[in-house]
């Protein structure tokens, strides 16, 4: 069979698998495109092999084929063969088998050029013979090296023709399953919104994905990889800086793969963010201090936003300035150029060198690396906001503080810029401010020393007041005129604390007569304006001094009056009229020690004294007189201190149409507040009975050499607090080396053992009270009242209502006991009141209260054992109920049934006065109708035939009235009150009664008492039945029986008895119902009257008769 097959064979080609070119794929394209070649690869899908001519001639023993010569003899199955999804190493076989289509045997030579992957398990380039219609298989052996791609060709050739059978390899494909697009919808500017993709590897290799996308989206993890059918979650970020349309896309790229890309789209837009306002203006701010002012921003949207405060309205601005930073950065070219030279030197004498350069370099970098990391925040040396930045949460408000703290005297203005998410533009706020430099001012701007004694030294003081809130430094500009030369002032220089006061003195010795005024300034540092002090008065001769120079008290103690006495000389030709006054003192009367001790729940023991203005601690006796020429006034000054200090004053003599300040007089003095002590710091009070007074004392030592003034201060009392203390002498004056006694009462109120602060005041010297440390323990009373407070809560007023409570006796002896009201003692009934609690035994007591007027009521029990006041119980109800009270159901409303008409219709009432007070009432009967429709009140007729007041004739005037239409009550006192009422028709009466009083003396006239009166007068009537009727009686004086039943042909005698009424003339109608006959009435009438008797003489006159026994006798007639 060789000797039939060509010598040579054509050389196959190994196919080797084109690199595919970066191109875009969608990644559904890309899905599909890899499935489907895996789909082919596995059914072979349309795929041919390929065909051509032998380059042999047929040997002459085989027949010639019947076949078409275009067609294909010999045919291979599969025409492709297609290994998949095989490892590295491994040996896979598919076998390919070879059909003869022709009519006779077929001689085909198989062969395939050598490979080291695919081999054939047949000796290569044998020919096989192929009999007509049949096949012969062969098998194909593939072994690979690496997880890639394959290629080969198997030929087959026969005397007429070859074919070409494909061979190929796929090796496992990485498909990551992309969506096409991802659309981010509508987005808030500046904020980040991110979607997640669920990935799944489809493909049947892993797959090793680099990911990649550009601004404003991201993407996350940038790479990793994903087992064969594993998934994975891809974040997808958009970070929109700019509002509109953005679009762009996300590259993958898998190792081997073509890269695929989604589309990503977003817009952005801006949200309801913005500030509460544009512009914020700190108030004035003194210099060096701060002051701040806030300002809101409003997050209307839905999202939560992130805020910073930025120094450049944009982005580029801020990058400008980065670039400008590292431009300074940049070292000269003569700096580098230094370096250089030394680095050479270096190295020529060394043999190395430090590289300079290189240092230089690496430093640059880094100052460039903090400047591009800079996130360029608001900063400024005047203005600060905080927060800087921070988050706002949807629908709130984030409160931006902005302090200002300038650095002088000046306006300040600058914007800072809101950054915020949500918002494409920064938001400007401008912010301003102003500067205030020290505010000194003086107490006075005008001094008038009124008239002054030449050659005489004067003295006088002014103040400089730092109202502002930093240190002032001032400084005197001395004056260069010849009267302003005389004025000295000291100090001429210093510096105001805030709210500080400088005191200036003033000397003044006038060589020159008659009037002047001189302006003098003071330059205060950092303020552009100085202060003026004006200074006038008139220069004169000396008319008036004083025997000494001045009053010294020396040590004087706090709120102890002390008196020093001097002598005042005319020494002019004329008489003076003087008024004298101490400079700079008040005008609110001084407290004295002495009218101190008197209050011990004044609060000055607690926070000291508060006047509403400056005490006038000084007091001159006479403070105001005429002195005859070369005469003297000798003058008493006292002096109460209130304020501890140094007193440094002038009492001044005013003369009258002269000038004030004439002459005057230092004043000097020391107050103190002594050093008081307390002894002992503990106080330990035995066991104490429950709410039972114990009386103790403890000592006030005062080893100075001044009076010192001393109070209990009042203890706070609360309703849960252990321990009552008092004292019956709380305040007190200790002389110098000394001691008091202060009587101390303790009450203890609970069980157990307690420690109690007290403190004691010392007049002067509130922060620093003294304090003793009580020691107590409380026990239980042996006898005692239980509970101690009675409430008998809100009880009508004049109506006994009774508690009890229980005197209980621990001891073991019995004890009398009685007991008194304190404050209303007509209101309160105790049982028992007095008598003996048994040894170990207790005694109930029953209070019982009967108000006499509306409130509240308070009262104590004070119970007395043994004669001594031993414990109390408080008493506490309320009032209520009527001033005045109708001993019958007479408001709101008085319903009195049915009524007969032509009959009087009478009922009697009783007015009780319950209060205090006097009162005169008037009482008013009006009619009224009710309207058309008006539903009666659920107190009103019921009766199904009675008669609707609205078809009644329409009435002018009540049918009911009252006596007597006015009546005074005094306190406790009743009167008697009669309703009357007629109707000469049958008809539904509605009236309306008011009663108005006058209490007391007063003149006007007051509702009290309101009620509506209503009555059914009617006209009765009878019914009867031929067989039989049953009767009722609806209204009569007295009818027996009230119903019954009659057979026909019998009668029934129904009596009326009467109650008669003194001089009264009484009709009865009765009106008798026979169910199913007609309705029978029948009438009586009656009369009564008093019965009268007299006496006949009425008076018997004996006359005028001596003494003696003689009887007389006279007759008198009874009629």
């Amino acid at each position: 069979m060789a000797s039939g097959l060509p010598k040579t064979t054509p050389t196959p080609r190994l196919l080797l698998r084109e690199r595919l070119k970066s191109i875009s794929l969608l990644p559904s394209k890309f899905t599909r495109e890899k499935l489907l070649d895996t789909k082919k690869a596995s059914t072979g899908g349309n795929i041919l092999p390929r065909i051509g001519p032998s380059p042999v001639m047929c040997e002459p023993c085989q027949k010639l084929s019947s076949v078409a010569p275009k067609q294909s003899l010999v045919q291979a199955s599969p025409p492709e063969m297609v290994f998949q999804n095989v490892a590295a190493h491994e040996v896979s076989e598919m076998v390919v088998s070879i059909i003869n289509k022709d009519k006779g045997c077929r001689v085909v030579n198989i062969s395939m050029k050598s490979s080291p992957y695919f081999q054939l398990d047949c000796p290569n380039g044998v020919c096989h013979i192929v009999p007509a219609g049949m096949s012969t298989h062969v098998r194909v052996r593939f072994t690979p090296d690496k997880n890639k791609d394959y290629s080969h060709e198997l030929v087959c050739m026969s005397q007429r023709e070859w074919i070409v059978v494909p061979i190929r390899a796929i090796a496992a494909r990485a498909i990551l399953d992309f969506p096409d697009q991802l659309d981010f919808s509508v987005c808030p500017v500046k904020c980040s919104t991110q979607k997640t993709l669920l990935v799944r590897n489809v493909g049947n290799r892993a797959a090793r994905y680099q990911l990649s996308t550009q601004s404003p989206f991201s993407v996350v993890p940038a790479t990793g990889s994903l087992g064969v059918g594993g998934t994975m979650q891809v974040t997808v970020g958009f970070h929109p800086l700019t509002a509109g349309d953005h679009s762009g896309s996300l590259v993958v790229c898998c190792t081997g793969e073509k890269s695929i890309h989604t589309n990503l789209q977003g817009k952005a837009e801006d949200v309801n963010i913005e500030l509460s306002t544009n512009f914020v203006k700190v108030e004035k701010t003194f210099v060096n201090m701060s002051n701040h002012a806030t300002m809101f921003i409003k997050n209307s949207s839905n999202i939560t936003a992130h805020f910073q405060w930025k120094a450049f309205p944009t982005e580029e601005h801020e990058n400008e300035e980065k670039r400008r930073q590292c431009s300074l950065l940049q070292s000269s070219a003569k700096v580098w150029r230094e370096a250089y030279k030394k680095d050479k030197k270096m190295e020529k004498e060394k043999g190395f060198c430090e590289n300079r350069a290189s240092l230089l370099f690496n430093k640059y970098e880094q100052d460039k690396a903090k400047v591009q990391a800079d996130p360029m925040l608001f900063s400024n040396d005047i203005f600060f906001i905080e927060p800087m930045e921070g988050e706002i949460g949807p629908h709130c408000l984030a409160e931006i503080k902005v302090t200002f703290k300038p650095l002088e005297a000046r306006e300040y203005r600058c914007v800072a810029y809101c950054n915020i998410s949500g918002r494409e533009s920064r938001l400007p706020l401008s912010l301003r401010g102003k500067g205030q430099g020290p505010l000194v001012e003086l107490c006075s701007d005008t001094l008038n020393l009124g008239s002054l004694s030449a050659n005489t030294p004067h003295n006088c003081e002014v103040k400089l007041i730092n109202q502002g809130a930093i240190d002032a430094p001032f400084t005197y500009i001395p004056s260069t005129t010849i009267m302003g030369s005389c004025f000295k002032f000291a100090p001429v220089e210093g510096i105001i604390t805030p709210g500080g006061i400088q005191t200036l003195q003033i000397s003044f010795n006038a060589t020159m007569l008659g009037c002047f005024e001189e302006q003098f300034q003071f330059s205060v540092a950092g303020s552009p304006t100085p202060v003026i002090l004006t200074i006038k008065g008139h220069v004169t001769g000396t008319t008036l001094h004083f025997d000494v120079d001045e009053l010294d008290f020396g040590d004087i103690s706090f709120g102890f009056p002390f008196t020093k006495t001097c002598r005042l000389t005319n020494t002019s030709p004329e008489p003076l009229t003087f008024k004298l006054r101490v400079s700079d003192d008040g005008t609110q009367p001084a407290v004295s020690s002495f009218d101190q001790i008197h209050s011990d729940s004044d609060p000055s023991w607690r926070k000291g004294l508060h006047f509403s203005v400056k005490p006038r601690e000084f007091t001159m006796n006479p403070s105001q007189g005429t002195i005859l020429p070369q005469r003297y006034q000798d003058i008493e000054v006292t002096l109460c201190p209130n304020t501890v200090m140094e007193f440094y004053r002038k009492m001044l003599v005013d003369l009258e149409e002269i000038g004030e300040g004439v002459a005057s007089l230092i004043i000097q003095a020391r107050c103190f507040v002594p050093k008081l002590q307390v002894y002992p710091k503990i106080l330990c009070v035995d066991d104490c009975c429950l709410n039972t007074p114990v009386q103790k004392k403890f000592l006030i030592r005062n080893n100075t050499h001044l009076p010192g003034c001393y109070g209990l201060i009042p203890q706070e009392r609360k309703e849960d607090s252990p321990v009552f203390y008092s004292s019956p002498k709380p305040c007190g004056i200790v002389q110098p080396q000394s001691t008091a006694e202060i009587p101390l009462v303790v009450e203890v109120q609970t069980l157990g053992e307690h420690r109690t602060s007290v403190s004691i005041g010392v007049f002067g010297d509130e922060r620093n009270p003294l304090g003793i440390e009580l020691l107590s323990c409380g026990k239980l009373s042996e006898i005692y009242p239980s509970p101690r407070l009675i409430e008998f809560g809100m009880i009508p007023v004049l109506q006994p209502n009774s508690q009890s409570f229980t005197l209980f006796n621990e001891g073991l002896v019995p004890r009398d006991f009685r007991m008194e009201i304190v404050c209303k003692p007509h209101c309160y009934i105790i049982e028992p009141r007095e008598g003996a609690i048994p040894a170990r035994g207790a005694v109930p007591v029953t209070i019982t209260a009967t108000l006499d007027g509306t409130g509240v009521f308070r009262d104590v029990i004070k119970l007395f054992i043994e004669n001594n006041l031993w414990s109390t119980v408080m008493l506490q109800a309320l009032g209520i109920g009527p001033k005045i009270f109708i001993d019958k159901p007479f408001t709101p409303e008085l319903n009195l049934g049915y009524q007969f008409s032509l009959l009087p219709c009478t009922c009697h009432f009783k007015l009780t006065k319950r209060d205090h007070h006097f009162h005169r009432l008037f009482w008013k009967v009006e009619c009224n109708s009710p309207a058309e429709g008006e539903v009666q009140s659920t107190s009103a007729l019921s009766s199904p035939k009675a008669k609707d007041d609205s078809q009644s004739p329409k009435r002018t005037c009540p049918m009911f009235g009252l006596e007597p239409p006015s009546m005074d009550l005094q306190p406790g006192a009743s009167v008697d009150m009669v309703l009357r009422g007629f109707s000469r028709v049958p008809q539904v009466v509605r009236d309306y009664v008011r009663c108005e009083a006058v209490i007391g003396t007063g003149r006007v006239t007051k509702n009290i008492m309101e009620t509506i009166i209503t009555c059914e007068f009617i006209d009765p009537s009878i019914e009867v039945s031929s067989s039989q009727f049953s009767f009722c009686v609806v209204k009569a004086f007295r009818i027996l029986p009230l119903s019954g039943v009659l057979q026909p042909g019998e009668d029934s005698r129904s009596p009326s008895p009467s109650l008669a009424t003194i001089n009264t003339i009484a009709g009865l109608r009765a009106l008798c119902r026979v169910e199913g006959g007609p309705n029978l009435q029948g009438g009586a009438d009656r009369g009564a009257s008093r019965v009268s008797y007299f006496l006949n003489p009425a008076e018997i006159d004996c006359g005028l008769q001596g003494l003696s026994e003689d009887i007389w006798r006279f007759r008198i007639s009874l009629r």
